[in-house]
């Protein structure tokens, strides 16, 4: 019994699946956080919705493609039509009434954030991190959906290691290494969004011991980009 998180699948569902078989997920006894930014940009994102919603065991965490969506359809908001919502649209618009009722009311539901324990580790999971400069209880949700280096250049939780993604991990380094980045300052972050459907890889980390695992994008010449060791047992012990 294990618990992984993958981010930033963005519809590359050959890569989501080679990637459950690389981790050996078993549904009936593994919890796996996806961490938001299911659809959008890939080519099969209304697929590896429809995946996820069916199987057991798969927890959804809202990102801000997905917030999108839902504001596109609740006619509150335009910024969807700017950010690879093409494919997305064409996908969900073939789909049965009950379908596409079903799956909004899915999208709706979703948290945007998830704190754990696992082995002693505290744990806050979400989409793109968190503002640091304010209590957490004054949090607003493009803060847990939107951020970028005002979270992860600073120091966050005091007691929590962040799992998040939204930021590929190359823009991050400025570089091409796409493996997962464990924040070397703080070591009180992790982004494991390592830029699948920009050529990089879809990668999962196990909070149990850290562990990382990695899948090749199948899209464009992954070869520009590199891997560096990192490892989560490595990066930080804490109460």
């Amino acid at each position: 019994m294990s618990i992984y998180c993958i981010s930033d699948i963005h519809g590359c569902f050959n890569e989501f699946n080679d990637l459950l078989q690389t981790i050996k997920f078993n549904p009936d006894e593994d919890t796996l956080y996806v961490l938001g930014d299911v659809i959008d940009r890939g080519l099969q994102p209304i697929e590896c919705l429809q995946y996820i919603m069916r199987t057991k065991g798969i927890r959804l965490l809202l990102g801000n493609h997905e917030q999108m969506m839902l504001d596109y359809y609740d006619f509150t908001g335009i910024s969807w039509s700017r950010n690879g919502y093409l494919t997305t649209m064409a996908q969900f618009t073939v789909l049965s009434s009950s379908e596409k009722e079903r799956m909004l009311s899915y999208l709706q539901k979703r948290p945007l954030y998830k704190t754990l324990n696992v082995n002693g580790r505290r744990f806050f999971l979400s989409h793109s991190g968190l503002d640091v400069s304010v209590p957490f209880k004054y949090q607003h949700s493009k803060d847990l959906l939107w951020s970028r280096a005002g979270f992860y250049e600073n120091a966050a939780l005091s007691r929590h290691i962040c799992i998040f993604g939204h930021t590929p991990t190359p823009r991050i380094r400025n570089s091409r290494d796409c493996s997962v980045w464990f924040d070397p300052r703080h070591k009180d972050k992790i982004n494991i969004d390592c830029g699948c459907v920009h050529g990089g890889a879809l990668a999962a980390i196990r909070l149990d011991d850290g562990e990382t695992f990695y899948v090749k994008s199948k899209r464009g010449n992954h070869s520009k980009y590199s891997f560096s060791p990192g490892r989560f047992i490595d990066f930080v012990s804490m109460p």
